[in-house]
């Protein structure tokens, strides 16, 4: 198994090959309680819409223990690392957590914008 340093740069190396390509990188902004297929189906919409969706929760539950203190704190680490190499935040579903607002927040700080899942598909339409 990938020590979450090696995973960490196969992601970062992923996501550089990705800007080169000129496609932006957005970053899933959902509920831990949201189920599986709904955010696939959130990744799958901001995919369609031309974007690189990413979610830290598909790519570090495989191998991260939520019940595991260190891992959790590895997943924060490099939930942060995605986080700043996205050109946006989209914020899906009906409601917002303490989580998503602290994502929420974050964009504002870093100055990275911020839109709903429905919003992003109101501007693509409207191109």
């Amino acid at each position: 198994m990938k020590s979450s340093r090696d995973v960490q740069l196969d992601i970062l190396f992923f996501i550089e090959k990705m800007e080169r390509m000129e496609q932006a990188l957005a970053y899933v902004c959902c509920s831990a309680e949201e189920s599986r297929v709904k955010v696939q189906k959130y990744c799958r919409k901001i995919y369609e819409l031309g974007y690189v969706p990413i979610c830290p929760r598909f790519v570090f539950s495989p191998f991260l223990e939520e019940s595991d203190a260190e891992d959790m704190q590895g997943y924060g680490r490099m939930s942060h690392i995605l986080f700043r190499r996205c050109r946006m935040v989209v914020v899906c579903g009906k409601e917002v957590t303490g989580t998503m607002n602290t994502e929420i927040s974050m964009a504002d700080r870093l100055h990275i914008i911020c839109t709903t899942l429905d919003g992003l598909v109101q501007i693509k339409e409207s191109k």
